[in-house]
């Protein structure tokens, strides 16, 4: 694939598109034609996830590596452009509904007191993290139900949903269990309207341990990981399970027979067959971790302290 090199000529006309930046190349892609093509897809874009633009502008640029590259290093300005155009115009002096109003909410930004009042009184923050759909798969409307209010952050589904009725809320959790398919966290808060982004914070701290705890896929709450929580609220229980974990890292097989263990939930007959090894391989390698770390991983007791030392490294 050619690089392209990007250059400002001396003098540049604001008013006219392309003017001063060009692709140096002997194939320059006609500009004209691009943004007719930009036109387009913008037509077909509901202007909701400006987290997608760049995704949307490469439709344009079509299999010209050229632009591409130029919409690779320029839309991410353009996002941000969008987002402070949509942020003034949502919370203006009008009053009226920010375009993402679940991303206002659970950055704990002002929003209209109107607005805020023709909120449910309770929500159940979701925050959903799949391995397997990707980014730009979408929760089917039927799976979120009306009056839900969703968002991305950082890749992440997040979901604002009315807890109204019980039995709504777990049906509407289940169908996201089953959306994920098994490759994938869901981790939930109750909060709220006007605490919802300590809900969010609640939740996606939820989220970083389920993940670094390498836990089946499922939903998850704070209950779920207790102990864990603590361990990253407190810095310096936090640090001195750190500096338990860090001498394994020299030792790439025994790190990869202890996050094995965990996977296999602590069955070392299931853990030596994950690992293609025979089961006294798997505890010669154990009780190498327990002469590097200290700490024994075929007792209870050393295994939850390994555990709780790997998570609070993933998550640091």
């Amino acid at each position: 694939m050619t690089e392209t090199v990007v250059e400002w000529e001396p003098s540049v006309d604001v008013r006219a598109p392309f003017s001063g930046l060009r692709p140096v190349s002997d194939s320059s892609p006609e500009p004209a034609d691009f943004l007719a093509r930009v036109r387009a897809v913008g037509e077909r874009w509901d202007g909701d996830r400006h987290g997608e633009l760049v995704d949307v502008l490469l439709q344009a640029a079509g299999d010209n590596p050229e632009l591409a590259n130029l919409v690779r290093s320029s839309g991410s300005i353009l996002e941000q452009f969008l987002e402070g155009f949509r942020r003034n115009a949502g919370t203006g002096a009008g009053g009226s509904v920010p375009r993402d109003l679940a991303a206002e909410l659970i950055a704990g930004r002002s929003v209209p007191q109107a607005v805020l009042d023709s909120l449910a009184a309770r929500y159940l923050v979701v925050v959903a993290r799949s391995c397997a759909n990707g980014r730009g798969k979408a929760v089917p409307a039927e799976v979120a139900g009306p009056g839900v209010l969703s968002t991305r952050h950082e890749g992440d589904l997040v979901l604002l949903i009315p807890d109204i009725d019980a039995g709504r809320t777990t049906r509407i959790t289940g169908h996201l269990t089953q959306w994920l398919n098994g490759n994938g966290w869901l981790a939930v808060a109750k909060r709220g309207r006007a605490q919802l982004a300590d809900g969010f914070r609640e939740a996606g701290d939820v989220l970083r341990l389920v993940a670094a705890g390498r836990r089946p896929s499922g939903m998850y709450s704070i209950s779920d990981v207790l102990v864990e929580y603590a361990v990253i609220r407190h810095r310096g229980v936090a640090d001195n399970l750190v500096a338990v974990i860090k001498p394994l890292r020299a030792h790439a097989v025994l790190w990869e027979t202890l996050t094995a263990l965990i996977d296999a939930d602590y069955n070392r007959n299931k853990a030596a067959k994950n690992l293609f090894i025979h089961r006294s391989t798997l505890d010669y390698r154990l009780q190498r971790i327990a002469s590097v770390t200290g700490c024994d991983p075929t007792s209870g007791r050393g295994v939850q302290l390994l555990t709780a030392a790997l998570i609070a490294d993933a998550v640091r």
